[in-house]
């Protein structure tokens, strides 16, 4: 559990404000229900689609666990797993990057 905690922190440290910033939005309107996607995350953060898929391809390649799933194949429908989600909540994630 340690190790993971560790390698939780540290992935957390390597994103940028703006990467953290996208993925705590999409772990924030997850949990409010809604469905997230690049249209969501643009009209809300006030970013263009664009940018918000460069900062997803970022997030992932910087190792934080997001799932990206194509409906209708059109739609790219954003998620991060439950498993993570109950091994660190939204406040800790952010503490962590502030540190």
């Amino acid at each position: 559990l340690d190790s993971l905690k560790k390698e939780i922190r540290f992935k957390v440290k390597r994103l940028t404000n703006q990467e953290m910033l996208v993925f705590s939005s999409i772990y924030q309107f997850e949990n409010q229900g809604h469905i997230v996607d690049y249209s969501l995350l643009s009209t809300n953060l006030g970013l263009s689609e664009s940018s918000i898929r460069d900062y997803i391809q970022r997030i992932i390649k910087k190792g934080m666990p997001l799932i990206k799933e194509k409906v209708n194949n059109k739609r790219v429908i954003l998620k991060i797993p439950e498993d993570f989600k109950k091994l660190a909540s939204l406040n800790t994630l952010i503490e962590l990057h502030d540190l």
